[in-house]
């Protein structure tokens, strides 16, 4: 009588414990965070982690953070009235969270049923007179001058500002003294970090009015920086702001942002003729959206000059 041993039975290997949402977070910031985001993105999704996600779901398992989840959390976050942007940024960074998760394989899908993005108001675009752009240059000194100069005639964001170089300067000269040229956006700085600029790399011409400020420093290293706090170093990632806020004080700006300097070359370019994609490229917008919000704007303008006109012209239909 055979006695031949019974096969053994297949032990199935323990299927690994199922990540939790902390878990997922390491890994999240330890690849995504940093190949796919940009600094002052990156920025933001961190106070949002650390803020609100991580407190609410941190222990619990990936796979019970669904859209139930997703809604209980908007809801009380509209029951302490917070604003539709602080509330749609939790869901848009709680999103993200979740569409790498399933990139991962750590969930099925991504949850059904998330909160809808709220809808809200645009904000109004703070765009200064001729006159009180004139009265802030005027106050400003040599060294804010140039850098508000750098916003106000070239449209650069604060953080193109900060990392514009003198390589990519181009001026042009006519019988010795600089008439224009060109800019190459080809940086961003943001909290002391160097990328590429938010939506690419662009040129944008040198107005006659600021190339004879950057002819002052035309002269030095290549990779030197062309505007500089009073320290001799680029400006910090707050440091401009709060420059414009001093100056614009004496200017009849002083609630207003240092973005407005930028809203009002956008919109210069406009009411000289330039057309709308061009000013697109040059303002370095993704959208056509975008530049017509300042189409828009002067429409404004022109109704606001065509009922002074009407008040002005005192003569009647019936009279002619």
């Amino acid at each position: 009588m055979c006695r031949c041993a019974s096969p053994a039975a297949v032990v199935e290997p323990p299927s690994p414990p199922e990540k939790t949402f902390t878990d997922v977070i390491t890994e999240y910031r330890a690849t995504f965070m940093i190949t796919d985001l940009k600094v002052t993105t990156r920025r933001g999704y961190e106070s949002v982690l650390e803020s609100t996600l991580l407190p609410r779901f941190g222990p619990q398992p990936i796979s019970r953070v669904d859209g139930a989840a997703a809604a209980a959390l908007d809801l009380d976050m509209s029951k302490r009235e917070l604003a539709r942007a602080t509330r749609n940024n939790t869901q848009i960074v709680l999103r993200s969270v979740l569409r790498f998760a399933k990139s991962r394989g750590y969930v099925a899908d991504r949850p059904a049923n998330l909160p809808k993005l709220k809808p809200f108001d645009e904000g109004i675009l703070e765009i200064p007179s001729d006159e009180q752009i004139t009265k802030l240059l005027r106050t400003a000194n040599e060294l804010h001058r140039r850098a508000f100069a750098l916003m106000v005639f070239a449209g650069l964001r604060p953080n193109e500002l900060r990392a514009l170089r003198r390589k990519d300067m181009k001026l042009r000269r006519e019988g010795g003294a600089a008439m224009g040229g060109v800019l190459g956006i080809r940086e961003g700085r943001s909290h002391g970090e160097v990328h590429t600029p938010k939506t690419g790399q662009r040129e944008i011409p040198i107005a006659p009015q600021l190339a004879p400020l950057l002819a002052l420093v035309e002269e030095g290293p290549r990779d030197g920086y062309v505007a500089l706090n009073k320290r001799g170093k680029p400006w910090g990632q707050y440091g401009l702001d709060q420059a414009f806020k001093r100056v614009g004080r004496r200017a009849g700006l002083e609630e207003w942002s240092v973005y407005c300097l930028r809203h009002y070359a956008i919109t210069s370019w406009l009411r000289a003729g330039i057309p709308v994609h061009v000013v697109q490229r040059m303002a370095g917008h993704k959208h056509l959206a975008t530049t017509q919000r300042y189409v828009h704007f002067m429409k404004q303008d022109l109704e606001e000059a065509a009922r002074r006109m009407a008040q002005a012209q005192g003569l009647k239909e019936e009279s002619w």
